[in-house]
């Protein structure tokens, strides 16, 4: 089963528990979404410099907490399998931290994209584990389908959403491209946490 396998990875179970546990706080005090969450401009970064990394445990949908759980839930522990807790944390804080810094400088860069509310959500972070195990696996077969149609699937979704939903789109891109580059050099890594022979 799916969330059997989170009994032997306690990074992704402890990522997950801050998930929920910062979801439900948000129903006690809806303030706490507005403390931790990306402000959809650049200017309002200098309010909340730490937004960056909490925006990727805060959600504003029970919906979208559910999807990351489970899909972290799926790729998490393949990641953690092949390489170790600390690299789960790694590629989950780097993904995440800099899908929100491309979020802010595409408002910078393209002042239209702009949004007046906040920003949340876990996808850049959860994306990018998820292009980490793609990018250790590379001919490896993934819940039924190949590493490179997974990767495509990821991106192609990405790029169409770029059009409606510019910001979160550029902030997934991002957290995408970290995780794969961080995989790509587990992969390489000598020692038993990477290299071929654990891909």
């Amino acid at each position: 089963m799916l969330f059997t396998r989170l009994k032997s990875s306690p990074a992704v179970l402890s990522i997950i528990a801050i998930q929920i546990v910062v979801y439900v706080a948000q129903l006690v005090s809806p303030d706490i979404a507005e403390r931790l969450a990306l402000p959809g401009s650049a200017e309002g970064l200098g309010e909340r410099p730490w937004s960056p990394l909490t925006v990727i445990f805060v959600h504003d949908l029970l919906v979208h907490v559910v999807l990351m759980v489970v899909m972290l839930a799926a790729f998490g522990p393949l990641l953690e399998k092949s390489a170790r807790a600390v690299d789960v944390v790694a590629v989950y804080l780097l993904a995440g931290v800099a899908g929100s810094l491309g979020v802010v400088a595409a408002t910078a860069a393209v002042p239209t994209w702009a949004e007046d509310g906040t920003i949340v959500g876990s996808s850049a972070a959860v994306f990018g584990v998820t292009a980490a195990v793609l990018a250790m696996r590379p001919s490896s077969r993934i819940f039924g389908g190949t590493t490179t149609q997974w990767l495509a699937i990821l991106v192609a979704i990405n790029i169409v959403f770029l059009f409606s939903l510019p910001l979160g789109s550029v902030g997934h891109l991002v957290g995408i491209a970290v995780g794969w580059v961080y995989g790509r050099w587990l992969r390489s890594r000598p020692g038993p946490a990477g290299g071929p022979a654990r891909a």
